[in-house]
């Protein structure tokens, strides 16, 4: 009986737990600390567009912890990138060549927050004060810090699913 009663109380507080991560009322990972990123669009004409990604409270908060964990891990691993080589080859040199559109995660931060990084093999310390990460476009998973410092993360396949689901969420909002 004692046992019984142990387990219906560990199980209620197992899905109580789960109910609230599930719900946004755990702390949010990663990056900013109150949660404000921004989607930016750049078209193949230069055209650019900015939309603040903005859920109401009720909002169901496990896609955006999906893609704020995707893009930490797009930046668990930098590294300067290297020029491309010129190639014979004319079929990708026209696919080279094709604009693409761009969609870029954005935060800035208030205050310069200092974070460590792994670049180039080397852990290293930055005083970030905006960051953008590249999901969609031709050089998915580069990373631009302070508007100055360009490198590219790991090219993570998980990354693009996660940022369609939360524009899916954001157009049924």
């Amino acid at each position: 009986m004692f046992k019984r009663r142990i387990s219906t109380v560990g199980l209620g507080l197992a899905v109580f737990l789960s109910s609230l991560f599930l719900s946004g009322c755990s702390e949010r990972p990663f990056l900013t600390q109150d949660g404000t990123y921004a989607i930016l669009s750049i078209s193949p004409s230069g055209m650019t567009q900015s939309e603040l990604i903005k859920l109401p409270w009720n909002t169901n908060m496990a896609i955006m912890q999906k893609l704020l964990l995707e893009s930490s891990f797009v930046l668990s691993d930098l590294h300067t990138p290297k020029a491309l080589k010129p190639t014979t080859n004319v079929a990708l040199k026209t696919t080279i060549n094709v604009p693409l559109k761009t969609t870029i995660l954005q935060t800035n931060f208030a205050k310069p927050k200092s974070m460590s990084f792994l670049i180039d093999r080397q852990v290293r310390t930055l005083d970030v004060r905006s960051l953008n990460i590249e999901v969609e476009g031709a050089n998915v998973g580069q990373v631009t810090f302070n508007q100055s410092i360009t490198l590219q993360g790991i090219n993570n396949p998980n990354l693009q699913p996660a940022f369609e689901a939360l524009r899916d969420m954001l157009q049924d909002l």
